[in-house]
Formats: C-alpha cells, sequence, structure tokens
C-alpha cells in the first residue's frame, strides 16, 4: 500500500461525502419548495387565485422524507471496496449509490449488478475483474486497503476481512455489506419470485442474509415491492432491537418489522393457555377443525324445506317462480366448490336462486328483469328463509363463540380429528381470548373473507422460522399472498413444543411448495474452538443437520467450576470486562432473574434468559450453570423434553470471540467428550 495511492482514495472518499452532501441539499431544496406548495394550497384564496396542486404537493414533499433520511451522513465510510475491469473502468463499492455533478457514479450501491462481480470474482473465476481493493475503516474514516491482482491469480488471505468480521461488538446488529461471502452473496441476489429456504448453523451468517436480501430486493424490484411491501418476522422485540439497525444503514427505512407475538395477535391475549391446551391449538389439525367449523353450517336443499314434489316458491308480484330440488342441491354444490371463502358461497347460491328466476321471467315475459328486480327477489321472504337454513348468516365472533361454548357444536368440528380429551382443551372464555385462540380465529376469518390486498406483502423474511408452529405458519402465509419468502432458521436451535423437524414441512405449512433449499455451515462468527464444544451437543438434538466449522482460530473457551455460583459469574465477568467488546451472561430463566439484580449497573454486561437468546451475539459469554439450562421448564410450566438441550446449544453458541462456562453441578454429559 503506497502513501501516495492511500491519499487519493482519501482525496476521493472526501469527494464523495460532499457530493452526497449535495445530493441532500438538493432533495431537500425540492422538499421545501413541494412542502411550501402545500402548506399554501391549503390557505384561504382569493377570488380568481390559482391554488398550486394540493396532492401533487403533498406527494412530492413525502416522496423526499425518506430520501433526506438515505442521504443522512452517518458515522461510516461511503465505499469499503474498489474493482478494476478488464476494459479499464473503474468502480468504487459503498452502501449507496453517489453521483458527482455531472450524474457520474462515484460511489456504485453494493446492490447494483455490476457489484456482484465485487463479491465474487476470484483468480479461477475473474468475471472480467483485473484488480480487486478492500478498504480498512474506523467509523467514517477510511484506514488502509489491500490489493488483489487476479490477472496474476493472487488471491490474498485479507487481514482487512478478518479484521472485520472479528471486531467487537459492542451493540446493536451492524451489516455486514463490507464482509459479504460468496456463497452468502449468491442467497442474497436470488430472484423476487424464489422462494429460499435458508438452514443455517451458529454463526453462518443467516440472519444478515435474510435482511440484506430484503434490502437488495427493494433496490432491484423497487416498483413491485414499494406497492406491496416487504415485512420481517422475528422471534421476539429483543432479536428486533438487536437487527433494527440494520435495513436503515443499507438505505432502507421503510421496511415494516414484527414479532410473531404481533403478527398473530398474540400479545394482545388476555388469558394464557395450559401447556397441552397451547399443544392442540396450534397443531396443523386444528385447520381441519377451523374449516369443518365454518363449512359445517353448510347444508343441502332438504335442510331448507325442498322436497322432489315441493320446490322454493318465489312470490313476485303477480308472478311466481319455482326452482327444484335439483337446480337447489347443484346451486349449492357449485358454491362450495368454486368460491374460497364462506360469505362469497353464500352470495353465490343468491345469485344463482336469481338467476333461475330470471330465465323463467325471460321465457314468460319476454324480457329481462334489471337488477332493481333481482335486489327486491333477495328480500322475499322465502328466498332469506331458504338461504338462512341452507348456508345461515356467520362471523368469527359467532364460530368462535360456538368451538369454545358449545359442547355438542365443538364435538362435530373435531370428530375425527382430534380425540375427546383433545377437544375437550379447545373450551374457554371469548371474552378472554389466548394467544391459541386469536391463531383459531385468524384460520376461521380466512375461511370467511378474502383478506384485503393491503394486508398482504410482497416479500416476507422469516427469522428462527424452525420455532414456528404449523398454525403461526399459516398465519404468515396468508400475509404473503403471491409473495415470495425468505426463511431463515436452524432445526438444531428449535425450542418451541412444536419446533420443525423438517423444513420441507415448514415451507408447506407456510404454502409454498416450490422453494430452493440451502445450507450454510461454514461459520464467520463463532470461532472454531467455541464451535467444537456446542458440536459435541449437536448429535443429541434429534435434528438431521449438518455440525459447523468455523474459519476462525481464534477465541478462547474456558469453564469456571465453584461451589459458590455467584462468585463463579462475578469472576467471570471482571475476566471479560478486561476484553474490548459487549458480555452477555446467558443463564435457565429463572436464575437469569437473580443475576440480573447481582450485575445491575455493569457496564457492557447484558443478562440474557436462556430461552431469548436465540439470534443474540455477544464477544463473550458466561454460561452459567448448563445443567440448570438442560432441565429449566419451557413456558407455562411443563418440561418438554429436549428443549432444555437445545436452549443450551444456543447458548454455547451467542459468543463471537470468548466463551466461560460457569457450574456448581457437574456438566451434562452431553457437553462432555
Amino acid at each position: 500500500m503506497s502513501e501516495t495511492e492511500l491519499q487519493a482514495e482519501l482525496q476521493h472518499h472526501e469527494h464523495a461525502r460532499a457530493q452526497m452532501a449535495a445530493m441532500r441539499d438538493l432533495t431537500e431544496g425540492i422538499h421545501n419548495i413541494y412542502s411550501g406548495d402545500f402548506d399554501e394550497s391549503t390557505k384561504n384564496l382569493g377570488l380568481g387565485d390559482v391554488r398550486s396542486d394540493h396532492l401533487f404537493g403533498w406527494a412530492m414533499a413525502n416522496y423526499t422524507v425518506p430520501r433526506l433520511a438515505d442521504l443522512a451522513d452517518r458515522d461510516i465510510a461511503l465505499f469499503f471496496g474498489r474493482i478494476w475491469m478488464d476494459d479499464g473502468e473503474d468502480f468504487h463499492i459503498g452502501r449507496r449509490h453517489i453521483r458527482d455533478e455531472h450524474n457520474d457514479p462515484i460511489v456504485l450501491d453494493w446492490r447494483a449488478p455490476l457489484s456482484e462481480q465485487y463479491y465474487r470474482a476470484s483468480a479461477h473465476d475473474r468475471r472480467d475483474v483485473a484488480k480487486r481493493r478492500r478498504f480498512g475503516f474506523q467509523g467514517a474514516r477510511i484506514t488502509g486497503f489491500e490489493d488483489e491482482n487476479l490477472l496474476l491469480g493472487e488471491e490474498v488471505a485479507s487481514d482487512i476481512l478478518t479484521e472485520e468480521i472479528e471486531r467487537p461488538r459492542t451493540g446493536p446488529m451492524r451489516d455486514i455489506v463490507a464482509t459479504i461471502q460468496p456463497e452468502q452473496d449468491e442467497l442474497i441476489r436470488r430472484e423476487a419470485a424464489v422462494n429460499l429456504c435458508v438452514q443455517g448453523a451458529p454463526g453462518t451468517g443467516k440472519t444478515a442474509v435474510g435482511l440484506h436480501r430484503a434490502a437488495w430486493l427493494l433496490y432491484n424490484y423497487t416498483e413491485k415491492l414499494d406497492k406491496a411491501g416487504v415485512l420481517v418476522v422475528g422471534p421476539n422485540e429483543g432479536f428486533l432491537s438487536y437487527i433494527s439497525g440494520v435495513l436503515p444503514t443499507l438505505g432502507e427505512s421503510s421496511v415494516w418489522q414484527v414479532t410473531v407475538q404481533q403478527l398473530t395477535g398474540a400479545h394482545t391475549a388476555l388469558a394464557a393457555d395450559t401447556h397441552a391446551a397451547a399443544l392442540v391449538k396450534h397443531d396443523a389439525r386444528m385447520a381441519l377443525v377451523c374449516e369443518r367449523a365454518v363449512w359445517g353450517h353448510v347444508g343441502t336443499a332438504v335442510d331448507g324445506g325442498i322436497t322432489p314434489d315441493e320446490g322454493l316458491l318465489i312470490t313476485d308480484g303477480g308472478w311466481r317462480w319455482r326452482l327444484g330440488l335439483r337446480y337447489l342441491d347443484e346451486a349449492i354444490t357449485n358454491a362450495r366448490k368454486h368460491t374460497r371463502t364462506y360469505t362469497a358461497g353464500r352470495k353465490a347460491v343468491e345469485d344463482a336462486i336469481v338467476q333461475g328466476a330470471r330465465r323463467q321471467a325471460e321465457i314468460r315475459s319476454g324480457h329481462s328483469p334489471d337488477n332493481k328486480w333481482a335486489t327486491k327477489l333477495k328480500r322475499t321472504e322465502s328466498v332469506r328463509a331458504f338461504l338462512d337454513a341452507v348456508w345461515p348468516k356467520l362471523n368469527t365472533k359467532t364460530v368462535m363463540k360456538k368451538l369454545l361454548t358449545d359442547a355438542a357444536f365443538r364435538a362435530d368440528a373435531t370428530r375425527g380429528i382430534l380425540t375427546e380429551e383433545e377437544a375437550a382443551l379447545l373450551a374457554g372464555k371469548p371474552a378472554k381470548p389466548t394467544a391459541g385462540d386469536l391463531l383459531i380465529a385468524d384460520e376461521i376469518e380466512s375461511h370467511m373473507k378474502l383478506r384485503e390486498p393491503s394486508e398482504s406483502f410482497g416479500h416476507i423474511v422469516i427469522d428462527e422460522a424452525q420455532d414456528l408452529s404449523p398454525m403461526q405458519c399459516r398465519v404468515i402465509a396468508r400475509r404473503s399472498g403471491k409473495g415470495s419468502v425468505t426463511v431463515l432458521g436452524d432445526l438444531a436451535q428449535g425450542t418451541t413444543p412444536w419446533a420443525a423437524a423438517s423444513w420441507t414441512d415448514q415451507m408447506r405449512h407456510l404454502g409454498k411448495e416450490q422453494v430452493e433449499h440451502t445450507e450454510l455451515t461454514t461459520g464467520f462468527r463463532v470461532p472454531a474452538v467455541i464451535i467444537a464444544l456446542a458440536n459435541r451437543v449437536l448429535p443429541h438434538l434429534g435434528v438431521d443437520v449438518a455440525p459447523a466449522r468455523s474459519i476462525r482460530s481464534d477465541g478462547s473457551c474456558d469453564r469456571i467450576e465453584t461451589a459458590d455460583l455467584q462468585a463463579g459469574v462475578r469472576e467471570a465477568v471482571t475476566k471479560a470486562l478486561a476484553e474490548e467488546g459487549l458480555v452477555g451472561v446467558i443463564a435457565a430463566d429463572d436464575l437469569a432473574a437473580e443475576l440480573k439484580t447481582l450485575l445491575d449497573g455493569t457496564g457492557r454486561v447484558e443478562v440474557v434468559a436462556a430461552s431469548l437468546a436465540k439470534g443474540l451475539e455477544y464477544d463473550h459469554v458466561v454460561v452459567v450453570e448448563p445443567a440448570e439450562i438442560v432441565a429449566a421448564p419451557a413456558t407455562g410450566g411443563a418440561t418438554i423434553d429436549g428443549v432444555g438441550l437445545r436452549h443450551l446449544y444456543v447458548a454455547l453458541t451467542r459468543a463471537v470471540s470468548r466463551l466461560t462456562v460457569v457450574h456448581s453441578r457437574p456438566l451434562p454429559a452431553e457437553m462432555e467428550e
């Protein structure tokens, strides 16, 4: 690295910063003009005054707001790479597109098609790239660079790349745009129509892949996804808080990020299920129960009082129309077969009745009645009575109430699907729904009417998807509609009572049959010595996933055996704080509550319950009393075979530099060699 070249790069960086500021000033000027037009258009005008375009001013003023946020000068380098092509052109690669006063690009957005060359090129497959440069940076300051001359077959083991990957965690999750690996880039840049399922071992960057894929899709499919929207679904509030800053740094602030509890309405539940009841309500069989609970109300023409001899008599002024048993049964059958919702089916039968009467009227009177006639016909007593008998009016609240409180109705809806004991667990109070009841209500609602297009998303990123129940998956599927999904998770980290054992089944519950499956096993975040310990536990988790391997030879893993657990934790935390970075103390849920009091006010230390540690990262992790994590009951007080061991596996893989295990009881046998 020559000093002259470094100075040139520093000057280019300052030039890029100045041009981005100019772009922001221009955007701010446009915003002020149109917001001024909007304000002016709302004021009282004199006679003959011409008002500026009210709606256009409002639209333009609002259009510039996210762009102003995108052009904000953050404490981060504007580019991290550069490539020279065979044709002599060169491009700086950064987090966003920056142009000069002549509208020429001086920094190319990492999501642009040409930027793919930066991530994918190698000495064996140059992709027309002659040379690649990686920049080191601290905050917004360029500190140096490394070059690879691909024409000469150079493949440099990048110290800059290694340093960035191993940089201490001092807060929320960062983007990985400067360190994206070729296999990650390939997944990020899959087409918008692709349903992608990524099984990823700890530290393989699957969460980052999902978030960067969302940003890439919004950049490359702007027209489609700006309207349809992108949704990120995470497991809990802590996880969303951890990842919340990633997309804004990539220039995307319009993505809606929610927990699965918020999406399903579970956060509004007024009561809690027992463990046994929750298992039933989250089970895939409940979808069949809900379908029968709704469509089981549909009868036949006979139920409407129609016989082969006496059809449906409709009085129309001085006219009388009669529809026979066969015609009416066919109308009901066709409505059930060709309509997707209960409400639409009732209307289809109603329309068939009108159409049958209209044909008779046309034959007998020689003209076709108008729509007023049709409306009047639908209101006749005989038509309404028949419809209410064979296809009664329903709503979600009515069906839910019957399912929860009417034992006979519940028995009919569950017969052959649930056992009597399981069916009894559905009984409850409609005024105090549980999280499971809200899943059932959403399923019932899907049979009643179609969702509004505005309630569906063009793409949904689902993280920790292995923990979703079949019924939770179905809620998400209904928000996906015809859009695509990126599903991220690790079967080995499934810690709910209904955790998935197969991605094929999970994708089916999510409503996606055409899926690209891939498995990430190379870890970039967790050192090999820590992965080796976690891999001892992996074979005991009952899932068919490949063990992780790490490219990192740094890091440390030690343990403290002590009779005084609190003293051991203090010792581990004190040693951890001697190093740079964030410290996570992970323990069984009840013990974590005690340790929070013990460590309250200690800087750079977070105490996390083992059940909530999934997806988080810390430089140094202190895992406290593994035996207690394994034995701890799940939510609701029930101990579920294998879940505690999976919580331990998660806890052991949260460290990106150092791990300390503190224990007073013997370690679980699964941790021993």
